[in-house]
Order: C-alpha cells, then sequence, then structure tokens
C-alpha cells in the first residue's frame, strides 16, 4: 500500500490595524519545522480483541499522533497511553537517549496506520517532554518500509 502525505497548516497573526488574518505556512516549512508525522490507532493486539469480543466488549483503542523516528530503534509510547488502554505489561528495556539510559516497561500492542496496515508490536512506554507526539515510530517499523522524504514538496510516501 502507497500512503502520500502533504503537509500544511495555518498560522493567525494580526494585521497592523489590529485584524487577525489567517496565513497558510507552506508544506516544506510545516515538514521541516515538524518532521514526519501521522495518525495512528494504538491498540491491544489481535488475541486480545478476540477475548474482548468473546466477553461482547470492545477492546480500548486511541487515534494519537506519531512521529516517525529513523533514530529510534523502537516504537515509543507515551506512559499515560499504555495506562489508558490497559496493555500488556511484557517487561522491561534499557532506552539510551541523549541524557540518559534508564530501564523503561514494555508493552505489546497493535498500531494501525490509516491506510489499513497495522503492526503488532513491542512498545517501550517513555515521556516525550516537550512533545506534541505521543509516539515515535521506529526503526522496528520502518524496516518494513520504503520511505520517501520530499522535503522541497512538504511530503512523504510511504510504500508499507
Amino acid at each position: 500500500m502507497i500512503s502520500n502525505l502533504r503537509y500544511s497548516a495555518e498560522a493567525k497573526s494580526k494585521t497592523v490595524d489590529g485584524e487577525e488574518r489567517v496565513i497558510q505556512i507552506p508544506p516544506p516549512i510545516v515538514l521541516a519545522r515538524l518532521g514526519p508525522f501521522l495518525k495512528v490507532t494504538i491498540s491491544h493486539p489481535r488475541i486480545v480483541q478476540e477475548d474482548f469480543q468473546k466477553k461482547s466488549k470492545s477492546s480500548p483503542s486511541k487515534v494519537i499522533k506519531a512521529m516517525i523516528d529513523t533514530g529510534a530503534s523502537g516504537t515509543v509510547i507515551k506512559p499515560e497511553i499504555a495506562e489508558e488502554l490497559r496493555l500488556i505489561h511484557t517487561g522491561y528495556q534499557n532506552v539510551s537517549s541523549v541524557q540518559d539510559e534508564q530501564k523503561r516497561p514494555v508493552y505489546y500492542g497493535l498500531i494501525i496506520f490509516h491506510w489499513g496496515s497495522a503492526k503488532e508490536i513491542p512498545m517501550v512506554s517513555c515521556p516525550l517532554k516537550g512533545s506534541e507526539f505521543d509516539c515515535l515510530i521506529g526503526r522496528d517499523i520502518l524496516k518494513h518500509w520504503h520511505l520517501t522524504y520530499n522535503g522541497p514538496n512538504g511530503s512523504i510516501v510511504i510504500c508499507d
């Protein structure tokens, strides 16, 4: 499946007269400032979803904003997401960052992309301070994709 994402944004500005106007921010600037991001759905693995269905319940899921991070070896989610969805805790993993190294909880879950593809993977739970993202998509998922970052166009293309 091929997904082509072109970024866009608006900013509000006041004129000299004090009137507010909306300015369109060019796609290349949005992509350069925010990085490649997309909406994903986080949920339980399929086997757990089947258990929910047997009990006539729906499996909890949440749509979140994720950044594609080629520097991350694995996928990371904020602790609040893992707790809210009550994902399956599978252990701990050492996580290195620019600042330090910590032992962080790992959860098993399903990440669903808007084009319909999904991956069941371990997700490290780690705070993403100062970030508007709830998830980092790491190389554990990127290894399945052909990703093209088109800076001049302000778009990315993902072939999954």
